[in-house]
């Protein structure tokens, strides 16, 4: 069933990744999402909750359990400075299809929108695009790997 945006908790992470990332990581992995591999290793590597306000991670709760995750960072592969990326969006496969993904990806386009006017991403399959599209990017190839674009 669908859950109401108001029993959803978006926290934004400011020291350290969720008590049970672990978990959420293990099952991105066994659905071969490598991305989420990918914002541990940014995390340790401190470049979230430090100086540069434009990395931002979101973690969506449910009922008190990490539900999903989310990432807004400059683009690593577009050097433009209007442009910020929304990265690492994984919501855990048992919260699927109850909205959850809906208000994290609200509050990292929120968020993105108030620092740069524009946002890229890519979405990594057909399902990925319908979600994304359905949430205001548009096809764009016009960059290095991206698939999608949203502009303020």
């Amino acid at each position: 069933g669908s859950v109401t945006a108001a029993a959803v908790q978006i926290v934004r992470l400011a020291d350290s990744l969720p008590d049970d990332f672990e978990a959420l990581r293990q099952e991105a992995s066994a659905e071969s999402y490598r991305f989420v591999e990918g914002l541990r290793e940014e995390w340790l590597a401190g470049h979230y909750g430090g100086e540069d306000e434009r990395f931002v991670t979101f973690a969506a709760f449910h009922e008190g359990e990490l539900a999903g995750i989310g990432a807004l960072t400059p683009d690593p592969y577009d050097p433009a400075p209007d442009l910020l990326r929304v990265r690492h969006v994984y919501v855990r496969p048992l919260r699927r299809g109850s909205g959850i993904g809906r208000v994290l990806a609200a509050a990292l386009i929120q968020q993105g929108l108030d620092l740069a006017p524009r946002l890229s991403l890519r979405a990594a399959d057909p399902r990925a695009c319908a979600f994304w599209e359905a949430n205001g990017f548009t096809p764009d190839t016009g960059g290095p790997r991206r698939s999608h674009l949203l502009t303020r």
